[in-house]
């Protein structure tokens, strides 16, 4: 008696084994794409975090100081109770009060003035060196973003600047 057991040929189990390498290999190209995709989204948004970090603070800082002056290194902020230093790189900004934030932004230009006239080189006086503007161009994954900061100074501290101002 002749009897016959059901099984797959080996051509079957040859084409099954192929179709289900190609699915895998479809499936783990699509994964590598999305993980590649994620991880680019997601240095772009760190580091416009960064950006977004250091415009905040320049906004404040300006708003909060009673004085900006140009120094060697970049510009100080100063109030009362606050001295707050920024120091401008070419690859990173770094803002110094208490501790140190440093940010790691690219700058393409920087622009100091005081009331519409460069500030470039380092007086000997505060009113050398004092500014009410700043003008910074970064850097953001091969694009030039710029941003503009502005000190309205006070009647008060403008007449303390010159003593003999007259109303």
């Amino acid at each position: 008696m002749n009897k016959r057991i059901k099984a797959f040929t080996i051509l079957e189990v040859t084409i099954t084994m192929l179709v289900a390498a190609l699915v895998m290999g479809i499936t783990y190209s699509a994964y590598s794409i999305i993980i590649k995709s994620y991880g680019a989204f997601n240095k772009k948004n760190q580091d416009m975090a960064v950006v977004v970090r250091l415009d905040e603070w320049l906004k404040k800082d300006f708003s909060r100081a009673e004085i900006i002056l140009k120094d060697t290194a970049g510009i100080a902020l100063n109030s009362p109770d606050r001295h707050i230093k920024y120091r401008f790189d070419p690859d990173v900004i770094i803002r110094t009060e208490i501790r140190s934030d440093t940010f790691k932004v690219k700058t393409d230009s920087l622009v100091f003035s005081f009331e519409g006239f460069p500030v470039n080189e380092n007086g000997l006086t505060d009113e050398q060196n004092r500014l009410d503007d700043l003008d910074l161009v970064i850097l953001f994954q091969g694009e030039k973003i710029p941003y503009h900061y502005h000190k309205l100074y006070s009647s008060v501290n403008l007449i303390n600047r010159n003593a003999n101002a007259v109303n």
